[in-house]
């Protein structure tokens, strides 16, 4: 009797557990839900992404515009100051009692004056190529790691069927399926796209610094070269 009655309970305990079990029609809707919202998730991630790259190379474009902008400014003083320089030397050749050797010689100093002029400008300009570059790689890499996150995002309802045994334990398939579905939905809320918007809300905000920067650098190097054009001409009447 004692047998029967433990045969009778593990019977009853199997039945039970098949019928609590979920039948495959019932997973091929569940997993057929998820499908739908991971694809609404990658969707909305692809978005994201776009806008991304979008807003990034605008930024950028404003960077280099503006910098080619302060670069043309102090190219502008540069060939003025130099053209100036120049000229009065030229008029003082001229001159009855002009020493030509001498003058000749500012004209050579005149020349490596703008050649030093010529490199600061460029100084200025790689330093912020490197920081639009240097940003540009930044943010290629996160959009294409959010870019392979949102692929990863569409293919979860296939992947889960090379990993899971449902005919044996569908109720496992569908929990990792909430799971998973629950940790991107978390991850891409409060981690992927938050530092994502981050990035893109500091380079907007630094960009108007590193276009004055660029600015002042150049300044300097135009500060530098008349300083040195001055002390030329305060020399051109010794010849």
């Amino acid at each position: 009797m004692k047998t029967f009655t433990s045969l009778a309970l593990c019977v009853l305990l199997a039945a039970v557990s098949v019928t609590a079990q979920l039948s495959m029609r019932e997973l091929a809707e569940i997993t057929e839900e998820f499908r739908v919202r991971f694809d609404e998730l990658h969707d909305d991630k692809d978005d994201f992404v776009r806008l991304t790259r979008v807003l990034t190379r605008a930024e950028l474009k404003g960077l280099n515009e503006a910098t080619l902008v302060n670069l043309g400014n102090a190219r502008n003083d540069i060939d003025d100051a130099l053209a100036d320089t120049r000229e009065q030397i030229a008029n003082a050749i001229l001159e009855p009692n002009a020493n030509e050797e001498c003058l000749l010689g500012l004209v050579d100093r005149v020349i490596e004056e703008g050649r030093r002029a010529g490199e600061g400008m460029s100084a200025c300009a790689a330093d912020k190529i490197n920081i639009k570059e240097g940003l540009g790689d930044e943010f290629r890499t996160l959009t294409n790691t959010l870019q392979r996150i949102a692929t990863a995002a569409s293919e979860y309802t296939l992947y889960t069927f090379a990993i899971h045994n449902s005919f044996t334990d569908p109720d496992d398939h569908v929990e990792w399926l909430e799971e998973n579905y629950a940790n991107q939905v978390d991850f891409w809320d409060n981690v992927a796209r938050p530092e994502a918007q981050e990035d893109l809300d500091n380079l907007e905000i630094n960009r108007p610094a590193l276009v004055e920067e660029n600015r002042v650098c150049l300044a300097a190097v135009v500060t530098a070269l008349n300083t040195a054009l001055n002390t030329i001409q305060g020399q051109i009447n010794s010849c």
